[in-house]
Order: structure tokens, then sequence, then C-alpha cells
């Protein structure tokens, strides 16, 4: 009996080694099978939130996807897109802009069926017509922020002329913008408007309410499409995956809590992001052409066309629309 019971010891201790060398090869093997693609990003907010839910909550990793997120301004990010340094990026408005001035990209996928944006101001403003002669901020030019400043401005009689737009950055920076009295207003995406209110702000307009411009997705480039349509297939899933699990209310809790680590939220605002979160979510990640046609009237409006174009030429749904689940 003690010599069996040493004999299994010895296979124990001789077969152990073994046994932990082949799992950590498995596991090198493993990470290395998963594919590496970048996907740019200008900033972390509401319009991204599902890619970073994909990523972090390992959507893309069950497609054999290993994805790192790239935040860089929205004109280098697409730069660096259309010559292959990124494979994707979280633009959807900046995309089709850029198609539009001949890029050969492509918005195939849309998150969010409308903006979650508001239109911040001190205690001072109480209507649009009040930013006459003021500053106000905008993420970036060219992108959906600078698109929907510009519609509000002349719904309420104004015209772009008679303010100053400033490129202050999203987020965490064009709330500094306003905190610091760089701009009289500044135009914030969730949550970083719930911020701004909690800072004593006044949300003056929630822009989705009355402009339904696509809000957030997936963007990559025509040779992408052609050359690697089942990487973009994968691509897709994963992010459609995240923002299905997103909306389904089994997963409240977990979204709310990912929401509070993410942002650096209070429970209360957590919970009021994943509210609007949930009713401007896209699981389909289709829209009408009449949206896509917004943005397209809109870049003729700003002069980045000279003549009115077809909304097909700057989005491809196609792989979206076989795909399967």
């Amino acid at each position: 009996m003690a010599s069996s019971v040493k004999t299994q010891m010895f296979i124990a201790k001789s077969v152990l080694p073994f046994i932990i060398v082949v799992f950590e090869c498995w596991q090198i093997v493993s990470a290395q099978s998963l594919r590496e693609v970048r996907i740019g990003s200008s900033d972390i907010s509401f319009s991204n939130f599902t890619t970073y839910y994909a990523r972090d909550r390992k959507f893309f990793e069950r497609e054999d996807l290993d994805v790192k997120i790239i935040l860089a301004k929205t004109e280098a990010a697409l730069a660096a897109l259309s010559v292959g340094e990124l494979d994707y990026t979280t633009f959807s408005t900046s995309t089709i802009d850029a198609a539009l001035r001949g890029m050969p990209l492509r918005l195939i996928a849309v998150t969010l069926q409308q903006p979650v944006v508001s239109l911040i101001v001190g205690e001072e403003i109480n209507r649009v017509s009040d930013l006459k002669g003021k500053k106000i901020g905008i993420s970036s030019f060219g992108g959906l922020i600078h698109v929907a400043a510009i519609y509000l401005l002349k719904q309420h009689g104004l015209n772009p002329k008679d303010v100053t737009l400033l490129a202050t950055g999203g987020g965490v920076t064009g709330l500094a913008a306003i905190k610091t009295k760089r701009t009289d207003a500044v135009l914030l995406s969730a949550p970083h408007d719930l911020m701004a209110t909690k800072e004593g702000f006044k949300a003056l307009i929630d822009v989705g309410t009355v402009y339904k411009l696509p809000f957030g997705g997936i963007s990559t480039t025509t040779g992408k499409i052609q050359q690697k349509p089942m990487e973009v297939q994968k691509v897709l899933r994963a992010v459609l995956k995240a923002t299905k699990a997103v909306v389904d209310p089994r997963n409240q809790s977990d979204v709310v809590n990912y929401t509070a680590n993410f942002f650096k939220l209070d429970r209360e605002a957590a919970t009021d992001f994943y509210r609007r979160l949930v009713s401007a979510s896209n699981p389909a990640g289709v829209v009408g052409m009449d949206r896509i046609q917004l943005a397209v009237d809109s870049a003729l409006e700003r002069g980045l066309i000279d003549k009115p174009q077809d909304p097909h030429t700057v989005v491809d749904f196609s792989i979206l629309k076989e795909l399967k689940f």
C-alpha cells in the first residue's frame, strides 16, 4: 500500500510540471491566435460606449479578436484609418464627411439612433438666442457635435457667424472649458453633460430630441470591406452583440456597475446614463437613409461638397445585413 502511494506521488510529481508547461503553452498559443484589430476613437463617451463594453466584456475575444482602442483626434484617426494604421473607427458623421470628400471610407454600422448630447450653459443663458456673440465649445470641427451646433443655432434664428465655435475637445476637456469660462456654452455627450449639471450648469437642450443624426458606430475602409469581409463580420458581430446585451434588462445591474466604474459616476448618475443608453441604442446597427441624408445635407450646407450626393455612397450595410448571430 505504501509502495502504491509512493508510486502515485512519484507519477504526480513527474506529470505535474508537464501539465503546467502544456497549460502555459496553451495560453500562449491561445493569445497568439487572436487577431489584433485597432479601432480609433476621439474620446471616451456615450457614442462609443458599446465598443468599450464589447472589449471589456470579451465580446471581441469570443470572435478571436484582440482589440486595441486607440484615442486620437478625429482628423488624425480618419487619416490613419485611410492608410491602414487603424482598422476601424467609432465615428459616424465624421466618416460620412470624409467619404464625401473622397476618402475611401464607409460607415458600416450605427450603434445609436440619435445623439445623446446636451447644450450646457451657465445660469445667465436662458435661450439659444442668448448665445449671440458668445463662445460655444464643440469637441472638434466636422464631427457630429459641430454639425449639431450649427443645426441648433439655425433652428433658433442664429447664423453660425453670430457665435464663436471653439474646438475644446470632448468629455472632461469640454467640461473644463466652460468651468474655466473659456466658453459660455458647450455641447457635451453623456455622461459628461450629467457631470456638468451636478456642477451647477444647465442642460438647455437635449440635442437628440430635435436632431436625429446617426450617432456612434463602426466605420472602415472600402478595401477592408472587400478584402477582409470575415474580419469585418467578427467586429460587427461583437459590437452588436454587446449592444444587444446592454439593452437586455437582465444585464441592467452589470451595465450600471460597469458605467459607474468606467466613468467614475455615482449610482444615480450611472442609472440615469443607463436609461438614456437603452432608449437611444440601435441593436440592429442599420438606420434609414433619411438619417444618413441629414448628415449629407449638413455637409452640403457647410460647403464640404458643392452639390447633393446620394447617401448610399457613404455607407455600406451589406455585411451587417447578412450577419448571423
